[in-house]
């Protein structure tokens, strides 16, 4: 079973409260933000309250009345993910919020612990590859493996079209699929990731996957700039 929209939320089951007492409201936060991307329902603050609310109940609601959310909570969180606080995300009153790479982590680290939501009483469907593990002891994520990386790029559609000398047809549907975000992810975020694909190649030495990333580098160098 999945999430297929917002009202879905309201039937997400809470985690029970020792499983994420000691994790701060960034964490958790990241970690809704994740799942409502994973689930392609808009990152709005009042969807970002309702899912934080529904699993995290003791940590996201309003003091003195627990069966209902406190969005002002939730954007004290969203706000403390920025940039210049925590560095997990970055946000836009009218798109929503965005992970970073460190907010991708802190959700899949959390996710490595606590498992996935639980949604109308069964753990959700989901194609997420939790990729980043915790070190035992130390509490931190560590980096995706540059080989990991080649393989996400191999196993993409984009690369099988560049093997068939296809790129020539690929739209930015195929990009975002090979990046692994979504059309309304910032461009920042986009560029971010494509470089991250190309550091890990040539790290490995991969000149056909190189050749690969710099092509659609400039195909869709208007796409990752608007």
């Amino acid at each position: 079973m999945t999430v297929r929209n917002k009202f879905d939320l309201l039937k997400l089951s809470p985690f029970n409260t020792s499983q994420y007492a000691n994790y701060p409201l960034t964490t958790l936060t990241a970690y809704s933000v994740f799942w409502l991307h994973e689930w392609e329902i808009i990152t709005s603050l009042e969807n970002i309250t309702v899912a934080s609310h529904r699993m995290f109940p003791a940590k996201f609601a309003l003091v003195g009345w627990p069966q209902f959310p406190d969005l002002n909570r939730t954007n004290r969180s969203v706000l403390q993910m920025r940039p210049k606080h925590r560095n997990l995300a970055s946000s836009a009153t009218a798109k929503g919020v965005f992970l970073n790479h460190n907010g991708i982590q802190e959700a899949k680290a959390l996710i490595d612990r606590i498992g996935f939501p639980v949604y109308d009483g069964q753990p959700v469907a989901s194609s997420v590859d939790v990729s980043i593990k915790v070190e035992r002891g130390t509490g931190k994520a560590r980096s995706v493996h540059s080989e990991d990386l080649l393989k996400t790029i191999h196993n993409s559609q984009l690369f099988n079209m560049f093997l068939q000398s296809r790129l020539h047809e690929a739209e930015a549907i195929h990009l975002i699929g090979l990046l692994g975000v979504y059309d309304h992810t910032p461009s920042r975020e986009k560029k971010r990731k494509l470089k991250e694909f190309l550091n890990a190649a040539e790290d490995l030495h991969d000149e056909k996957t190189v050749e690969f990333l710099r092509i659609v580098a400039e195909r869709f160098h208007k796409y990752l700039n608007k």
